[in-house]
């Protein structure tokens, strides 16, 4: 059976920016470690604490590699 690990990247949301130049950090970023042979696995939107399920926290994107 396959083993294997798993590489998590936290990109916050910027209040200064665009929620597009949040979105193409997040390509960037799986685009960069897709090159370097992880695979994505997931992204997961996080609430933010204080406001709730309205505001989001950021974007965790969550990557997998089989060990060898």
């Amino acid at each position: 059976m396959a083993q294997y690990e798993y590489r998590f990247v936290e990109i916050p949301l910027s209040p200064m920016t665009k929620q597009a130049d949040d979105i193409k950090k997040c390509k960037e970023v799986i685009a960069s470690d897709a090159q370097n042979g992880w695979r994505l696995k997931q992204v997961v939107v996080p609430y933010h604490e204080r406001f709730g399920l309205f505001r989001a926290k950021g974007y965790e994107i969550i990557f997998e590699k089989e060990n060898h």
